[in-house]
């Protein structure tokens, strides 16, 4: 019997330990990984970017982004980047050229694919601004001291790239005329009036701009035989204005009352034209420079009369019309 009575009080104290242990074990959290730990706020964010991206506007794949101010993919985007920086030149297969370029057929014909990126917009002139790869600019002063430097003959450009710097520099004349629509003044007045002032500026708006762009074309005017227009754009780089005696500059050459094509445009464009006037001089005189009214004035006259019947003039005229349209 007191055996019985041992055997029964063990078994109760056991049952009271295991019980116990399930308890303080029911309200024990196991640790969280890092890697299950999920914030709402983050997929959502990542669920909205990838919504947000449409298709390439090239091959239609899945755009990652705009490239060169246009939404494609990074396959569409690092070919464009890689034929305008070498310059390629290439040929239909078809000797058509009009290829499909999908998703499939993409690096079927290079040619129909890099004419698919200037139709839809991508713009080349971008490519030059880019810095080249960091390990190509650091080797030369890495290996400085190993090699000393040697004149290595510069070749010649091959015919082809005369095509691509062509393209590149109606690139940027787009990028001109379309600042010139965003002016301040000249976006004031009608659409009729802004291409009939537009068709007969265009070429001294592009040497204005151009001859202070970020990018130094004068090899690409060289490239395609230019020497004329080549010497305009240093005459003009010679002002060395900032960006607000360009935009003063640029109203001046836009709001010429002989370009009206009526009445009373000529009295809206002499108001603009001595608006424009009076900014540039006190501005001009906030910067306590006395000659550097005059000497914008007599560089923007050297370039209003210096009408240049160019090569390039003469292929950017037949063009000039239907780039208006697209503005």
């Amino acid at each position: 019997m007191l055996f019985l009575k041992r055997h029964f009080f063990f078994c109760v104290a056991g049952l009271h330990i295991i019980c116990g242990y399930r308890a303080t074990r029911s309200h024990i959290k196991p640790p969280i990984s890092r890697r299950t730990r999920f914030s709402p706020s983050r997929l959502s964010l990542a669920a909205v970017t990838m919504s947000s991206f449409s298709d390439c506007a090239v091959c239609g794949d899945q755009s990652s982004g705009k490239h060169y101010g246009v939404a494609c993919c990074d396959g569409c985007s690092c070919f464009f980047k890689r034929s305008v920086r070498r310059g390629s030149s290439y040929a239909c297969i078809a000797l058509a050229g009009n290829c499909v370029v999908d998703k499939a057929r993409r690096n079927w014909c290079p040619s129909c694919r890099f004419q698919r990126c200037l139709a839809v917009g991508m713009n080349a002139a971008a490519v030059q601004e880019e810095r080249g790869p960091r390990n190509q600019q650091i080797a030369p002063y890495r290996n400085a001291r190993r090699h000393p430097p040697q004149s290595v003959p510069v070749p010649c450009p091959p015919p082809h790239s005369q095509a691509l710097h062509f393209q590149i520099l109606a690139q940027i004349l787009i990028t001109c005329l379309r600042q010139a629509k965003t002016n301040e003044q000249f976006a004031l007045l009608d659409r009729c009036q802004q291409d009939a002032i537009l068709q007969v500026v265009w070429s001294e708006i592009f040497v204005l701009r151009a001859s202070h762009w970020s990018l130094d074309i004068s090899g690409m005017i060289e490239g395609c035989g230019d020497e004329q227009l080549k010497r305009l754009i240093y005459e003009a780089h010679l002002l060395k204005a900032d960006v607000l005696e360009l935009n003063f500059l640029e109203s001046l050459i836009l709001c010429r009352k002989e370009l009206a094509i009526s009445t009373e445009y000529a009295v809206i464009l002499g108001g603009h034209s001595n608006a424009a006037l009076v900014s540039l001089a006190r501005y001009t005189l906030q910067q306590s420079n006395y000659l550097r009214f005059g000497q914008l004035l007599l560089g923007l006259r050297q370039l209003c009369l210096k009408r240049f019947d160019c090569a390039l003039s003469c292929m950017f005229r037949t063009v000039v019309r239907d780039i208006l349209k697209t503005l």
